[in-house]
């Protein structure tokens, strides 16, 4: 099994983490463990879009 990594710490993801589709496009998968989620730490898509 292919193991899938934050977006913004490059942590592999564990429990409390999401997957999710960018809002903005719709077509990148973004990664956040619970961390990065939990304290807002940016990510940014290649679509440009950025959120916390």
């Amino acid at each position: 099994m292919k193991q899938v990594k934050c977006i913004s710490c490059g942590k592999e993801l564990s429990k409390g983490g999401v997957i999710l589709k960018c809002p903005s496009c719709g077509k990148k998968t973004i990664v956040r463990c619970d961390h990065c989620r939990k304290v807002g730490v940016k990510y940014k898509c290649d679509c440009g879009f950025e959120g916390p």
